[in-house]
């Protein structure tokens, strides 16, 4: 290989090593896959928020998983203030501080994945997440009496940090898993 050769492949090595730094360094902190949360064979799997590539490209991805991370973390942790912080105020209405205690009572999120994010014309969004939940039976929804559920939910979103907003019939699909 001539001197000529050998600087243009030191260049583009380099070039290569710049883009994957800069692609690690605006990532970091976001868990990225290119596939789903495999369903674990028992309890709820990690905690942690993760997201899509796909998801991943929306340019307010970080605000929306740092949201729900905040939003997941007050249900595990039984924390109905910093739940509230999460929600517009007319979801955080329609759950009283008492409700939030019985009805997450021992409610535990997890294998938690943002799988896209969709803006609407209005400014909003709509994330679709996917997670599983694990609960007595007596917490359990009383459409799917089961102690683990898989959830599919579209949730609206908006303002600054994003708020989780009310969501409509049909936004929210569970099973046991």
């Amino acid at each position: 290989m001539t001197a000529r050769g050998l600087r243009v492949l030191i260049a583009l090595l380099a070039v290569v090593l710049v883009a994957v730094l800069v692609v690690a360094w605006t990532t970091a902190g976001t868990r990225l896959r290119g596939k789903p949360i495999q369903v674990p064979a028992q309890g709820v799997g990690d905690s942690t928020v993760a997201m899509s590539l796909y998801a991943a490209k929306h340019p307010r991805a970080d605000e929306v998983r740092r949201q729900l991370q905040e939003h997941f973390d007050a249900i595990n942790g039984r924390n109905y203030a910093a739940w509230r912080a999460t929600v517009v105020p007319e979801r955080a209405t329609a759950l009283s501080e008492g409700d939030f205690a019985k009805d997450y009572a021992s409610t535990s999120d997890g294998s938690i994945y943002i799988e896209r994010i969709d803006d609407l014309p209005t400014g909003a969004m709509l994330v679709r997440v996917r997670f599983i939940s694990s609960q007595d039976l007596a917490n359990a929804p009383v459409d799917v009496q089961a102690t683990r559920i898989c959830w599919r939910n579209t949730l609206p979103m908006d303002g600054t940090p994003p708020r989780i907003g009310v969501t409509q019939g049909g936004s929210s699909r569970k099973a046991p898993c």
